[in-house]
């Protein structure tokens, strides 16, 4: 027998929307009409069974976004907290979200994507399966995501190759100036085949990243030279 969706207390579900066995919405969270959360995976494999969906704090999932359950029992579909995932977004089975994620109107997802704290994808973004997004990236609306994004930049095009820094977020987040010179630095070692020569800060993020095995590769750099 299929087991009810665990919801909050306080969870507000508007018209329309269908929230599917095996998901658990912690407090805080909004779904909007005609959204659907916890569906089967599209996923060919599949055959059936307990899997999850699990959303976070505080999250908002707007007009008909839709969220799938999980391939495998082990590890749910997750999405973190006071995440905002905006109207006809799709969040494919086994995707990971950090916190404070915002993927924009009609973004796609693919199966096992990985998008880590305080990113914000573009609208009508495309990412294939298996890609990491790192943590306070900045992808260009449009934007068709085949590889890896590296923490603390920007992408953008089709395919997306880095294009700068996230200045503009590192600022907002309170980066320094002196958090910013050593950050150019790692990036452009990155962009010239090298490693980060620096393990601390923003810049042992980076490159912490980077010692993690990647399925897809980290996406191309553009034709700007480094960044200044």
């Amino acid at each position: 027998m299929a087991c009810d969706a665990v919801v909050a207390d306080d969870v507000v579900i508007g018209p329309y929307a269908v929230v599917h066995p095996y998901v658990r919405l912690a407090a805080g969270v909004r779904v909007d009409a005609h959204a659907v959360l916890g569906g089967d995976p599209q996923d060919l494999s599949f055959a059936g069974g307990v899997t999850w969906l699990e959303v976070g704090r505080d999250t908002v999932i707007r007009e008909a976004a839709i969220v799938h359950r999980a391939t495998s029992p082990d590890v749910p579909t997750r999405i973190g907290a006071s995440c905002l995932i905006m109207g006809q977004v799709h969040v494919s089975h086994d995707c990971h979200l950090g916190d404070r994620v915002v993927v924009s109107q009609r973004t796609a997802l693919a199966g096992h994507v990985t998008v880590e704290t305080d990113a914000v994808l573009g609208g009508m973004t495309a990412v294939h399966q298996h890609v990491r997004i790192g943590r306070r990236a900045m992808v260009g609306a449009l934007a068709k995501v085949t590889r890896d994004v590296l923490p603390f930049c920007a992408v953008d095009g089709n395919p997306a190759t880095h294009r700068a820094l996230n200045v503009v977020g590192l600022r907002r987040a309170g980066a320094s100036a002196e958090d910013l010179r050593v950050l150019r630095q790692a990036y452009n070692r990155v962009r010239a085949g090298l490693s980060p020569d620096d393990r601390a800060g923003l810049a042992g993020q980076l490159a912490e990243f980077l010692d993690v095995p990647s399925p897809r590769g980290i996406a191309a750099f553009g034709r700007v030279r480094g960044v200044a």
